[in-house]
């Protein structure tokens, strides 16, 4: 019978224990408690259960109870512990971002413009090392304002901080009193991004006829009807008329100077003793030129050197048909010279250089005396020579290419 009721009791203890663990176990963190219970009349047990957990703390509790009835005494005892520990982390310092916030601005000059011109307008921003401002992206200041042109620059002070200056050239396309909205101005400081916004700018707009056009608006103010006035323009006509006249002018003077500086160094080489040609090509003049030159050397009015001034001017005359006709007339003879002129050129010509040849033969080689006049009729005779020929033969040259045609 003891042995049953003791049985009893302990069956009873670990009931208690067992619905008194899901209690312990839901028990705040840093608590612990325990239960135990016991009958019985001869004997007794006890049982202790014991929870704990900790956040930073730690506790522990036990208690134990018995109770029974017979001739024999019960107890139980019951006890528990908990502990625990974790680390408490360290407080984190967070700065606004308006710490780092810069100071910004805006003002225009001149305030008062006219419809059209322009006016700087400055928006400035001081701020701290570390700290990146730029306006906000598109800038647009409305329909009654362009941007026309925009430049910024920095300036350090002494305190360290920087201020930053845009400059917007703008120019207005509304009248009246106006206001330039306040302005973005963007900004970055400690990692954080930030906008703030400028003061609004007053301007005033007028007009080319008055103050908010009452000059207009005033019948008073303004001119009566005016009747047409002749409007003169400047005419270029006469000017340019009078420019190619002027022109022209200057092209005839310019010819006739031309042709009277041609005449004139033909008169100079043919001597004056016949007409000067119309035109003289360079082999005439290469030929006439050095008659001039034996005609200036005196050689034919001095009787030692007349022969001397024949011979030079044979030799001028051979030269000037040799490349006249393009014949060869070093060598030959004065009649090998004349039957192969006689194959090129037309008989006048070969006559007259046949007569002027016989003529200077006798005085270099029959011996005949010449007077200075003969020496000079006979240099003027070689002169016409050349300028028959020259004339002549561009003639037959022409009508022989009339003919091949």
């Amino acid at each position: 019978m003891i042995r049953r009721v003791a049985w009893l009791a302990a069956g009873a203890v670990a009931i208690g224990a067992i619905a008194a663990a899901p209690q312990a176990w839901s028990q705040p963190a840093g608590s612990g408690s325990a239960e135990a219970e016991g009958t019985g009349s001869a004997a007794g047990t006890g049982s202790a259960a014991g929870t704990g957990s900790a956040a930073g703390s730690g506790s522990a509790a036990g208690s134990g109870s018995a109770a029974g009835s017979g001739s024999a005494a019960g107890s139980a005892a019951g006890s528990g512990t908990g502990s625990g520990a974790d680390p408490a982390p360290g407080p984190v310092l967070k700065l606004p971002v308006e710490v780092g916030a810069p100071e910004v601005n805006a003002a225009a000059s001149p305030t008062v413009v006219n419809l059209g011109a322009h006016f700087t307008l400055y928006v400035t921003a001081t701020f701290q090392p570390g700290v990146e401002v730029n306006l906000r992206e598109p800038l647009d200041l409305g329909p009654a304002f362009e941007i026309r042109r925009r430049v910024s620059e920095d300036r350090r002070s002494a305190d360290g901080r920087t201020t930053r200056e845009w400059q917007l050239d703008v120019m207005p396309w509304e009248l009246g009193d106006l206001r330039i909205a306040p302005i973005a101005v963007t900004f970055t400081a400690f990692g954080h991004a930030g906008q703030l916004e400028t003061n609004a700018v007053p301007l005033k707009i007028v007009g080319v006829l008055g103050d908010g056009g009452t000059a207009a608006d005033d019948p008073a103010m303004l001119r009566g009807l005016a009747t047409p006035a002749r409007l003169t323009t400047r005419d270029w006509l006469w000017i340019w008329l009078a420019t190619a006249a002027a022109a022209a002018a200057g092209v005839v003077v310019a010819a006739l100077w031309a042709h009277g500086r041609r005449n004139r160094r033909a008169l100079r080489l043919v001597g004056g003793a016949i007409a000067p040609p119309r035109r003289i090509d360079m082999t005439g003049a290469r030929a006439l030129e050095r008659l001039l030159a034996i005609e200036r050397s005196g050689a034919l009015d001095r009787d030692a050197e007349r022969k001397a001034g024949y011979a030079a001017m044979v030799e001028v005359i051979r030269e000037y048909l040799a490349a006249r006709y393009r014949i060869a007339t070093l060598d030959l003879t004065s009649l090998e010279l004349l039957e192969q002129l006689g194959m090129h050129a037309p008989a006048t010509e070969v006559e007259l250089v046949s007569g002027w040849l016989d003529g200077c033969d006798l005085v270099k080689y029959g011996g005949q005396r010449a007077t200075p006049a003969e020496a000079g009729k006979a240099l003027d005779d070689a002169r016409a020579v050349i300028v028959t020929t020259t004339t002549e033969s561009r003639g037959a040259r022409s009508g022989a290419a009339r003919e091949v045609a």
